[in-house]
């Protein structure tokens, strides 16, 4: 995604090929080369990567103060400091690459930081149990990710 979708229009926003994704999936598990036909497939099979996983990338155990803190950006950090390493990275690099996405809005035109946070909101934070909050707790899950990927 580095090297062939930071140029690329409207990354995560368009779906890629249920064929692509399925060879990314084969790929990654084979250790081969990745081919597919679009990039929007890579950057699809990196949220459905995610949302797959059994434990989010922001614990469960840290849900409820990452909705709590979701408009207090210093707050926020910290529970970023309290969560282990690999959780805690992986959510670094994550923001750090949708912040570089961001930074050739020139070229790729995804100067849509809002619509991102959205996107990546709903699958970087989730909470144990279904959601009862509705809407007012998806705008929270994407003002939480918003403040990683609008600042340093």
């Amino acid at each position: 995604l580095f090297e062939h979708g930071l140029q690329e229009e409207d990354l995560f926003l368009y779906g890629g090929s249920n064929m692509d994704i399925g060879a990314v999936r084969d790929a990654i598990d084979t250790n081969a080369t990745i081919q597919v036909s679009s990039v929007h497939s890579v950057a699809e099979s990196l949220i459905c990567f995610l949302d797959s996983l059994p434990e989010p990338v922001i614990p469960y155990d840290h849900f409820p103060q990452c909705l709590e803190h979701c408009n207090n950006f210093t707050n926020s950090r910290a529970i970023l400091r309290s969560m282990d390493r690999s959780h805690r990275n992986v959510f670094k690099y994550v923001c750090a690459f949708l912040r570089e996405l961001l930074a050739h809005s020139a070229t790729n035109r995804s100067d849509k930081a809002k619509k991102l946070s959205q996107i990546f909101g709903k699958v970087l934070l989730k909470p144990r149990l279904p959601e009862t909050g509705g809407k007012n707790t998806l705008k929270k899950r994407s003002l939480f990710v918003y403040q990683f990927i609008t600042n340093d």
